[in-house]
């Protein structure tokens, strides 16, 4: 077995023992964990660490996942978040669940913006779990909820992970962003409608109800108490309107495509968002020295926790990017020569392994162009293929034990991230699976 396996395999043990044997912080077990994997590089182990972690702490999302945190605790202290749970009740607050039906479509909507497991869970997570906790889903699943759903936008076009899979010189004869954009829309369409099934099984399984009545605004009142928080969200507009569509077009023009293209939606999201919320709350935040130096004790332990675990993460991805893993992989999948349906399945796991500790986007990287290779020459179409192989990254968010999105929905919903482990491998990562191989074989119709 090649060092890399071996190193992702020992990664992962080290990840899951530390947590639920040595009973370790997130944080810390991703820090030890890290330094295990750094071993594996031998002599060069100091300057593969380093460079690892410099790599990742430069990385846009790892700045994202803390600002929006940041960014979830000016809602509670602002009350901007009551308020607009208030408005959100009083709209969905008589329909059994209706949170989480909100929070699974919001991952989506955010997702085809973002593209990102880390913000989406961060950005969608920050408004819908306290909203779901305060109408009576249990915490756990909140958590579940938002990090099963949030690498739905991997999927949706025009992703990073697909940009890098249409740029591979493997994939790029046989298919273009024009070519793949609807039947990927499509897929994306069936990955929400088992969401919104998962959603509708912990409704019954938990018997979350209606929000009591007596808990109920009248939409009149909670618009007129909270309209204003809603210019919050022009922080997502804004970047979106300005990076795609018909405003990007004429800024393209008037001020130039350079420029266009130096805005990271990813870090200016966040950010817009920060300053709206700041704004809006101003009289609610604190003014003197010794009041502003209170907040920073009282929430440094959040960004600590968050921050560490999504620092670490990215960086062990480089780590084992350093140590060949995707050529490891690349000799694995290249060595099968089955059934196309048995092909997507070791495909699929395959990938999903990778795509626990590794951002989509890298394990599209390491793993894309031998997969469609190898699927294609089973016969599997090569939109059919594509779909498939941004599926089963797409678990990204869902992947214990080393998924960031997982520790970044737990964080919010204040629970033990080892109760979200067993319910997103069954309800998410499986399912995604075998979601691959029902559109990469046909058998759900894409095109």
């Amino acid at each position: 077995m090649d060092l890399s396996i071996i190193a992702l395999l020992t990664y992962l043990a080290a990840v899951v023992l530390l947590i639920t044997v040595f009973k370790r912080s997130v944080s810390e077990s991703m820090v030890i964990s890290f330094v295990v994997l750094c071993l594996f590089a031998g002599a060069a182990a100091p300057a593969v660490a380093w460079e690892s972690f410099t790599a990742a702490a430069m990385n846009p999302i790892v700045f994202s996942v803390v600002a929006f945190v940041f960014m979830g605790m000016l809602f509670e202290l602002t009350g901007i978040i009551h308020r607009q749970i208030d408005i959100l009740n009083s709209v969905l607050g008589r329909v059994p669940g209706g949170a989480g039906y909100v929070s699974t479509i919001a991952s989506g909507l955010f997702g085809s913006v973002s593209h990102g497991g880390s913000a989406n869970a961060a950005a969608v997570g920050a408004v819908t779990v306290p909203w779901m906790k305060k109408s009576g889903w249990p915490s756990h699943v909140a958590a579940t909820m938002v990090a099963g759903n949030a690498g739905l936008g991997h999927v949706i076009p025009p992703s990073p992970s697909l940009l890098i899979l249409l740029g591979m010189s493997a994939v790029a004869p046989f298919a273009s962003l024009g070519s793949v954009f609807v039947p990927l829309m499509l897929a994306a369409a069936w990955i929400m409608v088992y969401r919104l099934i998962v959603t509708f099984f912990f409704i019954r399984r938990h018997r979350v109800g209606a929000v009591d009545r007596s808990e109920l605004v009248k939409f009149s009142t909670a618009f007129r108490n909270g309209y204003l928080t809603l210019l919050v969200f022009l922080g997502i507009l804004v970047p979106l309107l300005i990076t795609v569509g018909p405003v990007n077009e004429f800024l393209t023009v008037h001020v130039g495509a350079t420029a266009l293209k130096a805005i990271n939606i990813v870090v200016w999201i966040p950010v817009l968002m920060l300053v709206l919320t700041a704004a809006l709350g101003i009289k609610k935040l604190p003014h003197k020295p010794k009041e502003v130096a209170r907040l920073a004790a009282s929430t440094a332990p959040s960004y600590v926790a968050v921050g560490a675990t999504v620092l670490f993460a990215f960086a062990a991805s480089e780590v084992l990017t350093k140590l060949g893993l995707a050529e490891s992989m690349n000799k694995i999948l290249g060595s099968f020569n089955a059934n196309p349906i048995v092909l997507l399945i070791v495909v699929g796991v395959v990938m999903v392994l990778v795509a626990g500790p590794l951002p989509a986007a890298a394990t599209t990287a390491t793993l894309g162009s031998v997969a469609f290779t190898a699927l294609t020459a089973a016969g599997i179409a090569p939109v059919a293929a594509i779909a498939a192989i941004l599926i089963f990254a797409s678990t990204e968010g869902a992947s214990p034990p080393a998924g960031a999105p997982i520790y970044i929905a737990a964080s919010q919903a204040k629970v033990d991230p080892v109760k979200t482990f067993l319910p997103l491998v069954t309800l998410y990562v499986l399912p995604f699976i075998a979601l691959g191989v029902l559109i990469g074989s046909g058998a759900l119709p894409i095109a």
